[in-house]
């Protein structure tokens, strides 16, 4: 797909082109071609009939329009804007339309930083656009495929740094929805490494190693080890670095992600229903990965590594057990209580890792790790805890700028008492599992951490797509656009912690 931001006075009104109009309602619409709002005033009856957020197509002699009620302008928000650009997008897809024009000035949102909403546009008509269709019989007619997009934009020239931006972005987090949706039974620890290494090869200033089993075990990393006994697939350490400045090879920033190839929940084996979509339990380390690819793609001068800890969670006769005392690379001996609580375990492992012989400024470690986050906070953000409760103001502003919404919860030394183990250091699981089991979970990783600000990503809650978000079902790529957003931002925001 080709998406270009043109001048209004620049665009190509051709009847190939399908003229997409969103309005407030009582507006008028203008579009600065008197032939064409001649056209458009024949459909005032179509205009005055439509719902809020009806889209509706209409045809004329001069060509195709398609017309969206946006819904009142005093409730109009970057939020609402953002959906609609998919909506629309979803739209032309269902509807075999290739070519179109997208008229949007007069919906930009008040009071908001246009630069950052530019960048959104391309990001978010590529989430729109994307499906996951590898392993389908392609139709004989073709997949529908938008072709171009132009968008109609005042002084463009001063946005295509920010545009182009937005597009490997978009680009990035579709990646990581491809490595998401693959099945389990593809995507396996060595597949996922060998994925890595033919992405990161094509960077420039980008570095990649890879440890196996037998290092892994070398460097005491009980945890990655414990946790992949009962399968067939041997784990990986996958650890990636980009550097971006040129003297200074001090990390900036630690990525940490969850790569649970499949979890079957080991001996404390899931139901079928909670099973099914458990290929997507190493979305943390697909969202380290495609982050990092766009970072480097857009170049910031920032130094940063990204680890994912890559393992299956399978039941079988040599799989680590309830009661099992895993020793972490930190020393401590993690008290295996749920062997459905492994992510945690491989975490220690990775976060520890790093803690010790990289000393980066702030770690984030991104993992789809606990179903009670969901519960808490519904299907819309992602959980948020930290060691830096001074920066959850700045955390959440990230999220609201990136389009990745994340919502803090507490992580009080309280809690501490709730991971207390009986035989080893620290359990896996509360004493309590029913209440509060995103916060134990989180509070287990600050354990790992040491004495550097860290911030731990819940994305459990928004690891597929939902209704009325205007995605394809599977993976949404969810923390890409987080971890991007906080590179970008991170110069300004370390001088507050």
């Amino acid at each position: 797909m080709e998406i270009k931001l043109k001048e209004p006075q620049k665009i190509n009104f051709s009847k190939k082109a399908v003229l997409v109009l969103p309005f407030f309602p009582g507006e008028k619409i203008s579009i600065k071609n008197k032939e064409i709002e001649k056209e458009i005033n024949k459909f005032s009856e179509t205009l005055t009939s439509l719902k809020e957020n009806e889209v509706r197509l209409a045809l004329s002699e001069k060509g195709k329009f398609i017309f969206f009620n946006t819904g009142e302008k005093e409730k109009w928000n970057q939020r609402k804007f953002i959906l609609s650009l998919r909506k629309i997008v979803r739209f032309l897809k269902e509807n075999n339309i290739s070519q179109t024009v997208l008229f949007l000035e007069k919906i930009i949102p008040r009071g908001i930083d246009l630069n950052n909403l530019v960048r959104q546009i391309p990001e978010n008509i590529l989430l729109a656009d994307y499906e996951f269709t590898l392993y389908k019989e392609k139709p004989k007619e073709g997949w529908p495929e938008i072709k171009l997009i132009e968008i109609s934009w005042p002084n463009p020239q001063k946005y295509q740094k920010d545009f182009g931006c937005g597009k490997i972005i978009g680009q990035a987090v579709n990646f990581s929805r491809d490595l998401s949706n693959t099945p389990g039974g593809e995507m396996t620890p060595q597949r996922l490494a060998e994925v890595s290494f033919k992405t990161v090869k094509k960077l420039k200033n980008s570095k990649i190693e890879i440890f196996d089993e037998r290092k892994l075990k070398k460097l005491g990393m009980g945890g990655i080890t414990g946790v992949s006994r009962g399968s067939s697939q041997k784990p990986r350490l996958i650890i990636l670095k980009y550097f971006g400045k040129d003297r200074d090879r001090k990390i900036d920033l630690a990525f940490i992600g969850k790569g649970v190839t499949f979890d079957t929940g080991g001996l404390h084996i899931k139901s079928s229903d909670a099973m099914i979509e458990m290929h997507m339990d190493m979305s943390g380390g697909a969202t380290v990965i495609g982050a990092i690819l766009a970072i480097a793609k857009i170049k910031l001068p920032l130094n940063i590594i990204g680890l994912i800890p890559a393992v299956e969670n399978m039941p079988s006769g040599q799989a680590f057990r309830p009661g099992d005392l895993l020793k972490a690379y930190n020393g401590k001996i993690i008290e295996v209580i749920s062997t459905d609580a492994e992510g945690r375990i491989i975490l220690a492992d990775a976060l520890s890792y790093v803690a010790k012989n990289f000393r980066p400024k702030m770690m984030v470690d991104v993992a789809t790790l606990t179903g009670a986050a969901t519960v808490a906070l519904g299907r819309w953000a992602i959980g948020l805890f930290t060691n830096l409760p001074k920066m959850e103001n700045i955390f959440r502003q990230i999220g609201e700028d990136s389009g990745d919404y994340v919502w803090p919860l507490p992580l009080w030394e309280e809690y501490e008492e709730e991971i207390k183990g009986t035989f080893g250091d620290i359990a896996n699981l509360g004493k309590t599992p029913k209440y509060g089991g995103a916060i134990t979970a989180a509070t287990f990783l600050k354990n790992f951490v040491e004495d550097l600000p860290w911030a731990h990503l819940d994305i459990a809650p928004t690891v597929t797509s939902i209704e009325n978000q205007w995605l394809a079902k599977g993976a949404s790529g969810t923390g890409v656009r987080y971890l991007v957003k906080l590179a970008q931002d991170f110069k300004k925001i370390e001088k507050s912690f």
